[in-house]
């Protein structure tokens, strides 16, 4: 029945004490006055969230009138029924919802699924969670935020840069998933972003063999490994950590990485300086990853501490040139050793840092050869887009092999064949190897020519689903999802006679 103030007031609790007495409304679903042994009334809302049941107290009887408390329900319910929870919003209101709670959701509801959470979890750590760990959200203004931005700038702008964007982010979901008021502004908006200038910075030739050597004598061999994947491939450093065996196709000398940041399938022709590292790297029981991390089963995760010793290790080997500094570092090293009973870190070396070395070299009044500790990891990316660039190759075909996502060439990515971008990424395994005084591996044999390549666009017929839009970059005609023949069918077919040049094949050929 519809409920009325009279029937409130005329009906009195019935039950032993520990039931639950109400009575409902026929209006307004999930609506109504809870009765209580004390005599006490509350409108209440009852509702299903994820299939479990919930209960709202929407006020006391009396507090509120029976229009305004149904007036309540249904703009409550409205919220439940869009996929919201009203409880759970006041709960979480009620018990203020700390920053470190708001970056754990963010991960579980948004941050993991993305191609970047990993970074995304370490500036959390590095940044946001020091600062304010145990903090409200609510209780974050724009000066806090504007403070934390400045103090991160002072050591890098593209940092900081990228901190902001990531709160701003998070709070506007706070603001959606109820850790902060609707009307609660996003302290992240409305600050000026520094200005970042562009890195062209790379491993030059001369540096090249000092990098070698350090990388070679790094002990983590997962790390060593992928240092060097990063220098003959030039994937992205997160690509590479993900990568799996699976992935890995032996036969065609091909690395198939998917979920890339360009949002499709980038697959990698191997050149033989590549092919002979990846032969080298035992596979670890249960582990389905090509660069294994400590946690069982799991991958790489943390390259930076031993690139961090790459480029000290590579510096000091470049400065140790020069014989004078040479001489230096060692009368620095004498003298840590004579105060190793100070010092009680585990980590103690007698090696002076790098910084240690500057200034003595200053106040001596000796010029250090140009450092390597400037070198960043995404550098060595860098570096193969760099000597491609170096080598005579084309904008579009290093684009091909870094995997760019830039629409404007995609098109014309996808007319390079695979095998221009294997010659090209075989010229740079050598080419890196010999700069480096190792000597270069056999090359990869080319594969045997495919008869199923698509004559408009270049892409396999069996990859078809990769192609831009699914669809041929070309002739843009539509390509079948039903199976791989399927594919092929829909596809103008080729086979390339002995100067590589397409012929057209026979149609039941």
């Amino acid at each position: 029945m519809k409920l009325t103030k009279r029937a409130i007031d005329a009906t009195t609790y019935e039950g032993d004490g520990k039931s639950r007495h109400v009575l409902w409304d026929s209006e307004v679903p999930g609506f109504g006055c809870r009765l209580l042994p004390s005599g006490k009334r509350s409108f209440v809302l009852s509702y299903r969230v994820n299939n479990r049941k919930r209960l709202l107290t929407l006020g006391g009887y009396g507090a509120l009138t029976l229009d305004q408390a149904r007036k309540m329900a249904r703009a409550e319910l409205a919220k439940a029924e869009a996929g919201g929870d009203p409880l759970g919003d006041r709960q979480k209101a009620a018990r203020g919802e700390t920053i470190a709670d708001l970056c754990t959701a963010y991960m579980e509801r948004h941050g993991n699924a993305k191609k970047s959470g990993d970074d995304d979890q370490r500036r959390i750590n590095s940044y946001i969670l020091p600062a304010w760990r145990n903090l409200q959200a609510a209780a974050i203004k724009r000066a806090d935020v504007a403070a934390l931005h400045s103090k991160i700038g002072k050591r890098g702008h593209y940092e900081a840069n990228r901190v902001l964007a990531l709160l701003s982010k998070m709070f506007e979901l706070a603001r959606r998933w109820g850790y902060v008021p609707e009307d609660h502004a996003n302290p992240a908006r409305d600050i000026d972003r520094f200005k970042e200038m562009k890195r062209d910075r790379w491993i030059t030739p001369a540096e090249l063999p000092h990098l070698a050597e350090a990388i070679n004598a790094e002990l983590n061999a997962s790390a060593r490994n992928g240092l060097w994947l990063y220098l003959l491939t030039g994937a992205r450093k997160s690509e590479l950590l993900r990568a799996r065996w699976e992935d890995l196709d032996m036969d065609r000398a091909e690395l198939r990485l998917p979920d890339t940041k360009a949002g499709r399938t980038h697959y990698i022709p191997l050149s033989g300086p590549a092919m002979a590292l990846l032969r080298e790297i035992p596979r670890q029981p249960g582990n389905p990853y090509i660069l294994p991390g400590k946690t069982p089963g799991g991958h790489l995760v943390n390259i930076s501490k031993p690139w961090g010793r790459v480029r000290t290790a590579a510096t000091l080997a470049r400065w140790r040139e020069i014989p004078e500094v040479a001489a230096l570092i060692d009368r620095l090293a004498e003298q840590r050793a004579a105060t190793k009973s100070k010092h009680t870190a585990k980590d103690w070396t007698p090696a002076p840092s790098l910084a240690e070395i500057r200034a003595a070299a200053t106040a001596e009044a000796l010029d250090l050869p140009p450092a390597i500790d400037d070198v960043r990891l995404h550098d060595l990316r860098r570096t193969v887009g760099s000597w491609l660039a170096q080598s005579g190759n084309s904008l579009h075909l290093i684009g091909r092999v870094l995997n760019h996502s830039n629409q404007s060439t995609t098109a014309v990515y996808a007319r390079f064949s695979e095998d221009s971008v294997r010659t090209a990424l075989e010229q740079h395994g050598t080419k890196i190897l010999g700069a480096a005084g190792l000597t270069p591996t056999a090359e990869v044999a080319p594969l045997a020519a495919r008869a199923d390549r698509c004559g408009a666009c270049g892409f396999w017929a069996e990859d078809h689903a990769n192609a831009p839009s699914g669809a041929c970059v070309n002739r843009r005609s539509a390509f079948y999802d039903e199976s791989r023949a399927a594919k092929a069918d829909a596809c103008q077919r080729f086979a390339r006679d002995d100067h590589g040049k397409p012929a057209q094949r026979a149609a039941n050929d």
